[in-house]
Order: structure tokens, then C-alpha cells, then sequence
């Protein structure tokens, strides 16, 4: 895998445009070209819900994303491989997207760079009362369900997909005690794969910045990334830093 590689997430770009989503588009522009132009060559990891929702129609992507398009495909001529792993709100991805990656992953992953192993994941369904949620996930992500859905015209699709994402728009503001129990759950499950041998587990989901030490590994958990800030970590081939841009 090149070196260096850069993890990123939750930019959750939207179906409906404006002056704060045009903003969002000028930053992701602005990003990637600046860390192309700090590399020649580099990996890149989209940790989940790049948008906001996706769904392609016959390879067709959505015309209001043809802009995030463009900046990937054009890192991507510079010399930057692309991953990307789906999030809750990105899952539903084509041969569209497939075809501006290197390649997506449904599940979460490993990598294994300099003798440093990786587990990525975008961070959805790991809490324990996540339950009646991973039974809504694995519907959601069933090929039956995504095969009626399809079928709904466009439009309709479209007006559900903005309905649902505006209901959503303050759902990952959190109390401090709720964050403290995210926090203590998300350490047991990266202990548990930092004692089957990884050093680093790195997931985004939440919307918050938050790392910790924990025995021979570390847990990263990236912020969001807005149109006033992209908190993402970056492996040099020797040490994971975390940056802001």
C-alpha cells in the first residue's frame, strides 16, 4: 500500500444544495488538493458516509454529487489510491463508485503497512444496545431490499432519502455521560483486536474526536469532517498523527 496514507470520514455531503453544502464541496476540494500537492503518491481511506445518501440507478450517480466525483477522480490521476468503506448512510453503493476507487469494502477491513496492522471500520453497530439496529441493517443491506428499492421511481426515492436525512440532522449530539459510555464500549471492542495483534483501530461514525492508548495498540475515533474543519489521521510509514485541516 502507498505511503503515506490518509483516513477521512463523515463529510456526510446531502442532496440538497446550498451555500453551507457548497462550502463542504470547496473544503473536500480544497483538502484533497492540498495533500496531493504535499505527495506525489499516497493512500487514501474514506471511513463512511461520504454522503449523506447514495444510491445509483443503471450506473447512473446523481448528478448533485458530480463535483465530489470530480475531485476524487482527479487525486486520483495525481497518484492517490482510494478506499472506500461504506457507512450507514453510503452502503448502497454501484459500479459507479466502484469505478472511482481502488476499491470499497462493505465490512470493515484490515491493512498492513510497515509492520503496523490497521482495522478499519466506519463504526456503526459495534454498542451494545445497538441490537434492534443491526436487525434494521442487515434488512437495510439485504439484496431484497435494495431490489424493491430500486424499483421506486427516482423522485420518490429521492424525496424519502431528504426526509429521512433532515429528520437525522441533530441526531449525533450527545450528552457527556452518553459519550463516556460510547467511549468505554468502543475501548472493549478495539482491546479485543488490539489482542488479536492490531495496532491501530480507526473508525469515524460519531461525529467526535476521541483517542486513547489502550496496552500495545490505540484507538482512533475521527471527528467529522465540515465545511470548517476535516479532522483525519495520516500513517507516514513510521508513526499515525492526527491532523486538522
Amino acid at each position: 500500500m502507498q505511503l503515506p496514507i490518509y483516513f477521512f470520514g463523515d463529510t456526510h455531503f446531502k442532496l440538497q444544495k446550498s451555500s453551507q453544502e457548497d462550502k463542504k464541496i470547496e473544503k473536500f476540494s480544497q483538502f484533497l488538493k492540498t495533500i496531493s500537492e504535499e505527495n506525489n503518491k499516497g493512500s487514501l481511506f474514506i471511513v463512511g458516509d461520504l454522503f449523506d445518501y447514495y444510491f445509483e440507478y443503471k450506473n447512473k450517480t446523481p448528478e448533485y454529487y458530480k463535483e465530489i466525483f470530480t475531485s476524487l477522480k482527479d487525486i486520483r490521476q495525481k497518484g492517490f489510491d482510494i478506499y472506500f468503506v461504506a457507512g450507514n448512510h453510503d452502503y448502497w453503493i454501484g459500479d459507479y463508485l466502484k469505478s472511482c476507487v481502488e476499491d470499497c469494502f462493505l465490512n470493515d477491513t484490515t491493512v498492513e503497512a510497515n509492520n503496523k496492522k490497521f482495522y478499519i471500520t466506519h463504526g456503526d453497530g459495534i454498542l451494545s444496545w445497538d441490537k434492534s439496529y443491526r436487525l434494521l441493517r442487515c434488512i437495510l443491506r439485504s439484496k431484497l431490499f435494495i431490489t424493491l428499492f430500486s424499483l421506486l421511481p427516482e423522485k420518490m426515492a429521492l424525496k424519502i432519502a431528504k426526509k429521512i436525512s433532515h429528520e437525522r440532522k441533530d441526531s449525533h449530539y450527545l450528552d457527556q455521560e452518553r459519550i463516556n459510555r460510547i467511549h468505554n464500549e468502543l475501548e472493549t471492542f478495539a482491546s479485543e483486536k488490539i489482542n488479536e495483534g492490531f495496532d491501530y483501530i480507526i473508525m469515524g461514525h460519531y461525529h467526535h474526536f476521541y483517542q486513547k492508548k489502550l496496552n500495545n495498540g490505540k484507538l482512533i475515533l475521527l471527528g467529522e469532517c465540515d465545511e470548517k474543519n476535516y479532522n483525519y489521521a495520516v500513517f507516514n510509514g513510521d508513526k499515525l498523527e492526527i491532523k486538522n485541516f
